[in-house]
């Protein structure tokens, strides 16, 4: 009888070389990575059997650890931390650097929106284009 995917959650065999992905922050050691890819992002970022790609969309610089058994119970921290319609598994609070451009435009092309997981928002979505009104309410 097959198990649920809420049952089969996906952590690290070690901290030992744990990497955590930039698009998802599911964190794995190297090993995994390299022989499962990210169960999240496999479809389009192609982890699997590629060094270069891993070394290039993980990082192993990244802040705390979130043990996340059931993500689609919508509870506090998957809703803030947007991993609701990820699986079961170990993820990192936030994950130092930015994914490389290519990959971007992957995201882009598949309708896939990049929340960066280290914690800064791009300046195109902070700053106002040219000749747009800006409306500050004075308190």
């Amino acid at each position: 009888m097959g198990r649920n995917i809420d049952e089969c959650a996906s952590v690290p065999d070690s901290l030992k070389r744990a990497r955590a992905c930039r698009v998802c922050s599911l964190i794995k050691t190297y090993e995994q990575f390299k022989r499962e890819g990210c169960d999240n992002c496999e479809s389009f970022l192609g982890l699997c059997g590629y060094p270069d790609k891993i070394r290039e969309c993980t990082s192993s610089d990244y802040d705390g650890i979130i043990a996340l058994m059931k993500p689609r119970a919508n509870s506090f921290i998957s809703k803030t931390k947007k991993l609701t319609r990820y699986v079961p598994g170990t993820y990192a609070v936030g994950v130092s650097g930015r994914l490389p451009d290519w990959v971007e435009e992957i995201m882009m092309d598949e309708g896939i929106s990049y929340v960066p997981r280290d914690g800064t928002i791009d300046d195109k979505y902070l700053m106002p284009k040219r000749n747009q009104r800006v409306n500050i309410k004075k308190f």
